[in-house]
């Protein structure tokens, strides 16, 4: 190994930058790769992944000084001799010097330093480190090549002829079966770098792996194999699934195991795998084999899928609900109107109960849009207007509960025109609404907001109610899905319906215990707007 032309790597420390680059400055060499850390615990984290000639580190750092983080360095067997300068603008006290060596100092610069002061020590450290590492190799080599020689004297003592012969025999025989192997060899390396599953070995009761194919590389989305040789596999398995990964193994040791797991990628991506490990013997050590296959589209499609069949189902429900509702009403809505007719008095009387039957007429047809699309009817509307009517409509209802509506900032409710379905609109914001009033069990405040954002109007219903758990918001809006006791889970799903036929937008965010905003945007007016069918 020709160890003179080697790039060696120096650690500077300093939490200043404007140091960091005046020392890059002065040692900047072709024959150094110069690494900067601007803390204590960043210098840990490169001591840990590299391997080090030299360290010059400043003495007095926020946080971990100096000193610390050199007897954090000696502690550790690897790094417990690699030399370090400590630089400092202090005085060159009997004291400092002392507790300096004390954590493993070699020398000290003090600031200001003299640049060809410091070129020389480092050059002279950098020269030790490499006669180190030349030494560590022809010590390596001499001692593999005395082992051979003492094997090859002994064997020759024992019959030097018959040795002789055998050792041409069996050559020959190991030059074929070599070049056989390093066919064979050539061609499942191929194999199991093209593998279209990520394949990773590792020794049976270690985490670091030793080897892992191309498809593994690729899945953890790292640059090169060494990002994942030099770290546990239990580094990319996701925190959650580390207990259950672990209890595979400790109760499966000898046999094959199969399960499912998230990975951690190096982008920080969360991808969900099949993992199988299968135990075998590689030169005499017991290892295990894993195959790791990416479950994560496949995943996104069964959810798909259970979603689908989820909608189907609500579809045909609502189609059977609205069918059997509708027929009553039909009488009910007809003799309404003969006693209308007929009793003279009261006739105010006959028109709340005509129009809160239509108003059930009008719930029904909304179960009628999950089962099957419709053209809506969409007009020029002032979402300002709708919003105030619907304010008054349910002040009453929040009045029970002690809740109060606001407009934000009390600057009411601006003119602003979309082209819309007015009535479903109203139905969106009801029930987003009755929803607020709802979570604010203890009264409250109930903020609505709107205002032009570009070419969209947006619209902010607040509460400062219960809230939604975090793991729990993203599942907000699937059918039979509620929060509520008695709730279907099919208000949401119909309000989302309703926004995505108006091409907007319907937006949820919550904190348990905070309260809750729900966002709305809509596109403002224009000629020739085309809408989907609801």
């Amino acid at each position: 190994m020709e160890m003179d032309n080697q790039i060696v790597k120096i650690l500077l420390v300093d939490d200043r930058e404007e140091n960091l680059l005046a020392l890059e400055a002065v040692l900047t060499s072709p024959k150094y790769q110069l690494i900067k850390a601007l803390s204590g615990e960043e210098a840990l984290r490169w001591v840990l992944r590299e391997e080090f000639a030299v360290i010059i580190m400043d003495v007095q750092m926020p946080g971990m000084s100096g000193f610390e983080t050199a007897k954090l360095i000696r502690q550790r067997e690897k790094t417990r001799d690699v030399p370090i300068i400590f630089v400092t603008a202090l005085n060159q006290t009997d004291e400092n010097v002392m507790q300096g060596y004390s954590v493993g100092a070699i020398d000290f610069i003090i600031k200001p330093f003299n640049p060809n002061i410091l070129n020389w020590k480092v050059n002279g450290f950098v020269s030790l480190y490499l006669n180190q590492k030349k030494i560590e190799e022809q010590a390596k080599v001499i001692a593999k090549r005395t082992e051979e020689l003492e094997q090859a004297n002994q064997a020759l003592r024992d019959n030097e002829e018959m040795l002789e012969a055998l050792v041409k025999e069996r050559t020959n025989e190991l030059l074929v079966a070599n070049k056989k192997l390093l066919e064979s060899e050539k061609k499942y390396r191929k194999l199991v770098e093209e593998s279209p599953e990520a394949i990773i070995l590792t020794e049976k009761h270690k985490e670091k792996p030793f080897f892992v194919n191309q498809t593994g590389v690729k899945l953890l989305k790292a640059q090169t194999k060494e990002q994942i040789e030099r770290q546990s596999l239990f580094d990319f398995i996701h925190p959650e699934d580390h207990k259950k990964v672990r209890k595979i193994f400790t109760l499966n040791r000898s046999g094959r195991n199969m399960y499912e797991c998230r990975l951690i990628c190096l982008t920080g991506e969360v991808i969900h795998v099949e993992v199988k490990s299968i135990p075998f013997d590689y030169q005499g050590v017991s290892c295990l084999h894993i195959l790791v296959r990416d479950m994560t589209e496949l995943k996104q499609s069964r959810e798909f899928m259970h979603q689908t069949e989820k909608l189907t189902v609500v579809g045909e429900l609502a189609a059977g609900i609205a069918h059997e509702i509708r027929n009553p009403l039909t009488s009910l809505k007809g003799f309404t109107q003969l006693l209308g007719d007929k009793i003279d008095s009261n006739h105010d009387y006959m028109e709340i109960m005509i129009t809160e039957i239509e108003r059930i007429n009008t719930i029904v047809s909304e179960l009628l849009l999950l089962a099957k699309p419709r053209k809506l009817d969409f007009k020029r509307i002032d979402i300002g207007v709708i919003l105030k009517n619907i304010i008054t409509l349910m002040e009453a209802q929040a009045n029970l509960y002690g809740v109060t509506i606001q407009c934000s900032k009390n600057q009411g409710l601006p003119s602003l025109i979309i082209h819309g379905e007015e009535n479903k609109l109203k139905q969106v914001f009801i029930n987003l609404l009755k929803n607020a009033i709802e979570a604010m069990q203890d009264g409250g405040e109930i903020i609505i907001s709107i205002e032009q954002i570009g070419s969209e109007v947006e619209i902010k219903v607040i509460d400062g109610g219960c809230g939604i758990p975090t793991e729990l918001l993203s599942k907000i809006g699937q059918p039979f899905f509620t929060t509520k006791d008695k709730g279907t889970g099919l208000g949401l799903m119909v309000c989302h319906s309703i926004v995505e036929s108006h091409q907007g937008t319907m937006q949820i965010d919550s904190i348990k215990g905070k309260g809750t905003t729900v966002s709305i945007r809509l596109p403002l007016y224009q000629e020739n707007m085309e809408y989907k069918a609801l």
